[in-house]
């Protein structure tokens, strides 16, 4: 039988599913569409999800969690985390502590203080008790939000928290109460 496509060599192609036999006169078939190795998807914020380390919906952590890398939070964690960039507490992730990130956006519960040099996105599904500090912060309705918010330009307000953390960390001989002060920004 004569190949009725002179352009094809009749190679198999590259796929990630199994090669289907060649049956005589199966070139006339429009083949069914495949999902090669180089696709990608155009979506920018797929690409940007898969590039973000998960913990877990079954994971419990506690401590303090830093990474320069996005994060995304299914499971449970008790303790601090920072990060450079962004983080997401997911609708099945609980946070017991502060977060300080670039970007901060929750969908599940926190209790805790959130500090985000570019933005924080409480949305509808999620469940807030503690202040927020941020330049720029989004509230979806229907969001539970217990907490004061302080929206300074470029992060101000993490800056000096961080500040006064590093201040109280360098001076151990200063008294817990004047600790206190000192974060809560009181003069003595």
């Amino acid at each position: 039988m004569m190949n009725s496509n002179p352009g094809r060599t009749g190679a198999p192609e590259p796929s990630l599913t199994r090669p289907e036999p060649r049956v005589p006169g199966s070139e006339l078939r429009s083949p069914a569409p495949r999902v090669t190795e180089t696709s990608r998807s155009p979506d920018p914020k797929a690409a940007e999800a898969s590039r973000a380390s998960v913990l877990g919906p079954t994971l419990r952590f506690r401590g303090e969690l830093s990474a320069q890398e996005d994060l995304i939070v299914q499971g449970s964690v008790e303790g601090s985390i920072t990060h450079t960039q962004s983080l997401t507490v997911g609708t099945d992730g609980t946070m017991k502590g502060d977060i300080r990130a670039r970007v901060i956006v929750i969908d599940g519960k926190v209790e805790g203080d959130l500090y985000a040099t570019e933005s924080v996105n409480i949305r509808a599904t999620a469940k807030v008790k503690g202040n927020v500090f941020a330049p720029r912060v989004g509230i979806s309705e229907g969001a539970f939000f217990q907490g004061q918010i302080e929206m300074q330009p470029s992060g101000a307000a993490v800056q000096e928290h961080s500040a006064r953390l590093r201040q109280a960390v360098m001076s151990p001989q200063i008294e817990g109460a004047a600790v206190d002060q000192m974060l809560s920004g009181a003069k003595g």
